[in-house]
């Protein structure tokens, strides 16, 4: 698809290195603090002359948490965004439960599940793009695996909601497609951690679906079934983290050196 290339250069520089510096950041802030919720945003994101796609992470006070760099860009996006590290795998622990995200497809990732579900997420929140119905029963079953609340987001979208052609082209399918025609049909769902699902899938169109949580239906479903519990196997088993920044450059001084010399 072309169109990914266009909104890249389009949002090159959406989110800067330093989040405070960011005016993008900083109106995410204020909304999050005028409407008192904890938001969870997608952004693209810039370091340098990469990008990254990232989730950031705002408390009902405006304060900005942290991110959530994407591990593994899927397909073609590959060729535009760089690739998240286990730096940017944090879960916080807020008032409401604690909350982390994976983006689309690196939902699919045990490893990450797994490492999430270690930090005891118990509000998952997964943005996606993928609006097929088999979207569902993979939300259902990390709801699931994880004993975790998850919440699904997906855009609804129609074609006159994307610049025109030649801007911006949807490969294969341009030519049939009015500006009425849906593109993305949302699918945004509410599963509990004992695999029903409170709200959605909604594909009717733009709308705010809601839930309330009862977070004793955790530890109901971990009764019968935690994951990196009692129905984990680490003598047979085991998964290490790396959680530190893989950088391709790092600079010792020659005070550094001279201490690890002795």
């Amino acid at each position: 698809m072309k169109g990914p290339v266009t909104w890249a250069f389009t949002w090159v520089n959406l989110i800067a290195n330093k989040p405070n510096n960011c005016p993008e950041v900083e109106r995410l802030a204020l909304m999050a603090k005028k409407y008192k919720v904890y938001l969870v945003m997608g952004v693209i994101e810039r370091e340098g002359y990469t990008l990254y796609c990232t989730v950031l992470f705002f408390d009902s006070q405006g304060l900005f948490l942290g991110k959530h760099r994407k591990l593994m860009p899927t397909a073609l996006e590959r060729c535009i965004w760089g690739f998240g590290d286990g730096s940017t795998i944090p879960v916080f622990d807020t008032p409401i439960g604690k909350i982390g995200a994976a983006i689309c497809w690196e939902n699919r990732m045990p490893s990450l599940r797994t490492a999430m579900y270690a930090k005891g997420i118990e509000i998952y929140c997964a943005p996606t793009a993928d609006s097929r119905e088999t979207w569902l029963a993979s939300m259902t079953h990390i709801a699931l695996e994880g004993g975790c609340f998850v919440l699904s987001a997906n855009q609804f979208c129609r074609r006159k909601d994307y610049p025109s052609p030649p801007e911006y082209m949807f490969s294969g399918s341009e030519e049939s497609l009015t500006p009425d025609s849906v593109v993305c049909a949302g699918g945004s769902s509410i599963i509990s951690p004992l695999g029903i699902v409170l709200a959605g899938p909604n594909y009717r169109g733009e709308a705010l679906i809601t839930a309330d949580l009862d977070l004793g239906d955790i530890a109901r479903a971990k009764f019968d079934f935690d994951v990196v519990g009692h129905y984990s196997r680490p003598e047979v088993f085991s998964l290490n983290i790396r959680e530190h920044p893989r950088k391709a450059v790092s600079f010792k001084t020659s005070k550094v050196m001279e201490d690890e010399s002795v």
